[in-house]
């Protein structure tokens, strides 16, 4: 059971659950912090349906990204690219892959059927299909949104607006200008994620005719400045909005990731020869991610209990 729990979680890329469990948090707690409405069942069925709907959507891509050759022409894959490597190496047939895909997607389904029973408000369905819908469209042939220079426009909405807009709402049933100003920043955070990871795929999706962002700037070292301006453009979106006294002051709490903010830029403004080089920026582009998204919904919260 041990291995066959572990096969799973490698299969699923379950680490990278991260970048979607974050956005639920958000979504909840300014729900909290306008309307002090929680509903606990509500929201654990809102973070598990959300769960199965990332491992169905990784899953596929990795079924899609074998098809087009993309993970089996490349050999600088890494812990945090290049797919599971779980039919590359013959562990998994495709066939074992695509039947899981599936499998984590009707089980959001049918997580969605059971939270919108529950929750008493059909028209989330909207944010559970768009986000089903995201998630397969981004690799899946013929639409493969990612390799017509939309895979990280895709990511963006389904782990910004789709996912925190979605976790607003199945709390309060509507949506307010507040929770889609949180989302944006969520966003960026997750697609960021996707873009640093895709500097070391850059040579087998430019074979596979993958048109990334990575692939159409066509030079790392002006990748990776817009990799800084984009960290930039999160903090000055947070702190605009804090001085607008949109956000909570509370908010200020993300200064404690300074120190990390400093060390991401610096590992950016290094001379890359080797894919490997990238890994400490790709480990800590993914957990700034979860600290800074969650760090924001707990300034919420607290801000909704003093309030």
């Amino acid at each position: 059971m041990k291995k066959f729990l572990l096969l799973w979680f490698k299969a699923y890329r379950a680490p990278f659950l991260t970048a979607s469990i974050a956005p639920v948090f958000l979504g909840t707690a300014v729900a909290w912090y306008e309307l002090h409405q929680f509903n606990v069942v509500i929201f654990l069925l809102a973070l598990f349906g959300t769960i199965f709907a990332h491992l169905g959507a990784n899953i596929f891509n990795d079924y899609y990204d074998h098809l087009t050759g993309n993970d089996d022409n490349n050999p600088d894959f890494t812990p945090f690219s290049g797919g599971s490597r779980m039919i590359q190496n013959g562990i998994l047939t495709p066939r074992q892959v695509s039947r899981a895909g599936l499998i984590a997607f009707v089980i959001t389904a049918v997580i969605g059927i059971i939270l919108i029973g529950y929750s008493g408000r059909p028209a989330l369905i909207i944010f559970g299909v768009i986000g089903i819908i995201l998630g397969y469209i981004y690799s899946a042939i013929p639409v493969k949104l990612a390799y017509r220079g939309l895979g990280e426009l895709t990511i963006f909405l389904a782990f910004g607006p789709v996912t925190v807009l979605g976790a607003y709402f199945v709390q309060t049933s509507h949506i307010s200008w507040l929770v889609f100003l949180t989302s944006i920043p969520a966003g960026l955070l997750v697609a960021l994620i996707l873009y640093v990871n895709e500097l070391q795929d850059e040579n087998a999706d430019r074979c596979a005719e993958k048109n990334t962002l990575i692939v159409n700037i066509g030079n790392p070292q002006k990748a990776l400045t817009l990799y800084r301006i984009i960290i930039f453009a999160v903090l000055i979106w947070i702190l605009g909005l804090t001085l607008l006294s949109y956000f909570p002051y509370w908010t200020f709490i993300l200064i404690i990731l300074l120190p990390k903010i400093i060390r991401m830029i610096r590992i950016s403004t290094r001379s890359f020869v080797h894919i490997k080089e990238l890994l400490p920026l790709s480990a800590e582009t993914i957990s700034f991610q979860f600290l800074m998204t969650t760090l924001l919904a707990g300034a919420f919260v607290f801000a909704g209990f003093i309030r």
